[in-house]
């Protein structure tokens, strides 16, 4: 009866462990992109990105599912970025991380269609934010 209830215990640890090494880690890393010089539009379209995340994705900023940056593309420390992305105005680029590597990644380039427009704005970058996150 004893050796019955080590074996089950040790079975039930091993699946423990074989769940834990299963569990993936996600993270959505949100990138705009802008020049060093800025305009009004580029300001604005930064705004509406940060108000649209904060706004819809609150939970997942605080427990760092989601980040959120801004970067000037033209400084010497972000130029892989044109390379990686392949990119070579602003852009807002939405990358998915599994364990640490990137598995995903998308440039939301419809950003300027909706420039003046911060519902149609904010509706075009939470459904392509939730799709990346869903996948």
């Amino acid at each position: 009866m004893k050796r019955q209830i080590i074996i089950v215990a040790i079975v039930f640890i091993m699946s423990l462990i074989n769940m834990q090494a299963q569990v993936k880690n996600v993270q959505i890393d949100i990138l705009y992109f802008h020049a060093t010089i800025r305009c009004h539009a580029c300001l604005t379209i930064e705004d509406f990105i940060k108000n649209s995340v904060e706004l819809y994705f609150e939970k997942e900023l605080k427990d760092s599912t989601i980040t959120l940056k801004s970067l000037d593309f033209l400084q010497p420390k972000n130029g892989h970025y044109q390379e990686q992305y392949k990119f070579d105005t602003q852009t807002l680029i939405i990358s998915k991380k599994i364990n640490g590597k990137e598995v995903q990644w998308k440039n939301l380039d419809k950003i300027w269609d909706y420039e003046n427009d911060f519902k149609k704005f904010k509706k075009y970058i939470t459904n392509e934010i939730k799709k990346i996150l869903g996948d």
